[in-house]
């Protein structure tokens, strides 16, 4: 693996919120960059890693894009400071830290391709505990319980919400071969002949107007579609959802499948306020309980980055988002569940309003089940045998 290094202006002095942004933002620069090494803001240089071999007219390219995601990333940050949180908690005990985390997963997961990983044993044991306990989180909340599909059709929410141009870079789409006899006889006879694992001309393929399910809210919004609604409402589900990371994949920490399950609150903003305000304090109560050593911050979602500048300082200014982060090693956490308020965002192009005709605002809670389980793992270690009774003998 070779390393390549370039230096800009604007990297000089940027803050660490800015570094850790930079980062997440270099996955979707080239597909030949694989990781970066170092970012320098006294330098104002940043070095990365980069495939073997590559041919003598790919380094132009290469130079370009990251000079392009180096000034948007940076730049979106600009008008971004760093805030202290709302609420920590401190464990009791010390950290076994990221090293449990790889161990236990070394054992107790198998990779099936990127981002895609199968559990067993102490790992599936772990995942059903994570996914009750907050199934109950949600009950104390007094949810309805839905259950939905994990593609969404991208003709209605997407397009009137602008999700392609502000997270093009995670989403996965959904092809498939038109319904014409000939055309799929061929494409059979042709992967019969030559064992090939995708269609080799991409034109044989046709968009199926889905995308894989980014988040769990959007079938939420999208099945309350014109409605009028004379109270508030409450809904949860547990769903898969893919979002792609570049080369950023790590098995529990992040995944291209993962597990959500959401809580989504839909009605005036009072009462909207009220209950993200339960629900913060249900999660915190759960923090205390696994003594997990975490924080409540404001935070903004994976904007792409020629969009982000405006969208990240709109959702600081307007604490529209919360992140709890826990704690896996000494300066590494994980966003582990996110508390963000909508406004009108989702009802107005829903046309979701009250019985007298007044737009209504929702909100959205997420709990990231793997990432719950790594941070456990990373606070009580990879040994099941020192995990709390609570945890261990759970049905």
């Amino acid at each position: 693996m070779g390393k390549r290094r370039f230096s800009f202006d604007v990297l000089r002095g940027i803050s660490e919120q800015a570094i850790d942004g930079l980062k997440a933002d270099m996955a979707f620069c080239h597909p030949a960059i694989t990781g970066v090494s170092k970012i320098d803001p006294m330098e104002g240089a940043i070095e990365v890693e980069v495939h073997d071999d590559l041919p003598d007219n790919v380094g132009e390219d290469i130079e370009r894009q990251v000079a392009n995601v180096v000034t948007m990333s940076v730049n979106s940050y600009r008008f971004v400071e760093a805030m202290p949180p709302f609420w920590s908690h401190e464990a009791t005990r010390p950290y076994y830290g990221i090293d449990s985390v790889k161990s236990f997963t070394e054992k107790h997961t198998i990779e099936l391709g990127p981002g895609q990983y199968a559990f067993q044993g102490p790992a599936t044991k772990l995942y059903m505990y994570f996914c009750q306990r907050i199934e109950k989180l949600a009950k104390d909340m007094n949810a309805e319980f839905w259950h939905l599909p994990s593609i969404e059709m991208s003709q209605d929410l997407i397009p009137k919400t602008g999700y392609f141009a502000l997270h093009p870079h995670l989403v996965t789409f959904g092809y498939r071969l038109p319904p014409h006899y000939e055309r799929i006889r061929n494409f059979a006879n042709e992967a019969k002949k030559k064992m090939f694992s995708t269609a080799e001309d991409s034109h044989v393929l046709e968009a199926t107007g889905f995308i894989l399910e980014p988040v769990v809210c959007h079938n939420i919004y999208r099945s309350l579609k014109n409605q009028r609604l004379s109270e508030g409402r409450i809904i949860t589900a547990q769903g898969k959802c893919y979002r792609f990371e570049g080369y950023r994949f790590s098995p529990l920490l992040r995944q291209w499948e993962y597990s959500m399950r959401e809580v989504v609150f839909i009605g005036e903003r009072d009462f909207i306020a009220e209950a993200r305000k339960s629900c913060i304090e249900l999660t915190q109560a759960m923090v205390d309980e696994l003594d997990m050593t975490a924080s409540l911050e404001i935070a903004t979602d994976p904007f792409f980055t020629s969009a982000a500048a405006s969208a990240r300082t709109f959702q600081v200014m307007q604490t529209a988002k919360l992140e709890l982060r826990l704690r896996i090693d000494e300066g590494n956490t994980t966003a582990a569940a996110s508390f963000n308020l909508h406004d009108k965002h989702f009802t107005q192009p829903m046309e979701i309003y009250d019985t007298n005709e007044r737009v209504l605002e929702t909100a959205c809670v997420g709990w990231g089940i793997e990432r719950w389980m790594a941070a456990f793992v990373a606070r009580w270690s990879d040994d099941p045998a020192k995990w709390p009774d609570f945890v261990k003998y759970a049905s």
